[in-house]
């Protein structure tokens, strides 16, 4: 209250002050922080759907890989069993006297070379004679020979009864992105490497020895 005297006469005003307001400032510095924690979130999101993808794409690719070198090691197997040195001299299509081809009908038996085409049977890998029919040097013999049963120990001891098997393994398809490589190891055995190309690794190592080696002196 204020007090005023005007020509002998007091004047008493009350006077009301004006509340204080408060007002708050919008500025350009809350949209900009509100657009780089969004980016933030956005671009973070956005790198962990990529990783999902590719994580997904690569182990898609590493199982179809996989299912490929299994089919291919079955098919090896499989060769594998049938290699055989019976066969007569020359052999059925010519070539070595050691294949993976089984004998075809009219060619095993008690008169022939080979005794049996079953690779179950254990007559089915030597020869059981010497074929008088054979008159000349068998391929691979050293010193040369024309007997059956002495070519095979030939071979065995040089590891020359494996080159059928590694040429058909070498004739097989290769999977996508992949190399084989097959080498002659000095127990009668094969090594198949098969080489991850995408990645520059070793996918797998397979050694691979056939029934025929336990015919093998």
């Amino acid at each position: 209250m204020q007090t005023i005297r005007f020509n002998g006469v007091t004047i008493k005003l009350r006077l009301h002050r004006q509340p204080e307001r408060t007002i708050q400032a919008f500025t350009l510095l809350d949209p900009l922080v509100f657009v780089i924690l969004l980016s933030i979130v956005v671009t973070g999101t956005a790198t962990l759907i990529v990783m999902v993808s590719h994580t997904s794409a690569d182990s898609r690719r590493e199982v179809a890989m996989n299912q490929a070198i299994d089919s291919t090691i079955a098919d090896i197997n499989s060769l594998s069993r049938t290699l055989t040195c019976c066969a007569g001299y020359p052999p059925v299509g010519g070539g070595s006297i050691c294949t993976v081809t089984p004998p075809p009908a009219g060619t095993f038996g008690a008169n022939f070379n080979c005794a049996t085409n079953n690779p179950l049977d254990p007559h089915y890998f030597y020869p059981q004679r010497d074929d008088p029919a054979t008159t000349t040097s068998i391929i691979g013999t050293n010193p040369a020979t024309t007997d059956e049963r002495v070519a095979v120990d030939q071979l065995c001891a040089n590891g020359a009864f494996l080159s059928p098997l590694l040429t058909a393994i070498n004739a097989l398809p290769v999977p996508l992105n992949m190399v084989r490589n097959t080498t002659v190891q000095a127990n009668n055995s094969l090594m198949v490497v098969f080489t991850d190309t995408i990645n520059n690794r070793d996918a797998r190592v397979v050694s691979v020895t056939p029934p025929m080696s336990r015919w093998c002196p």
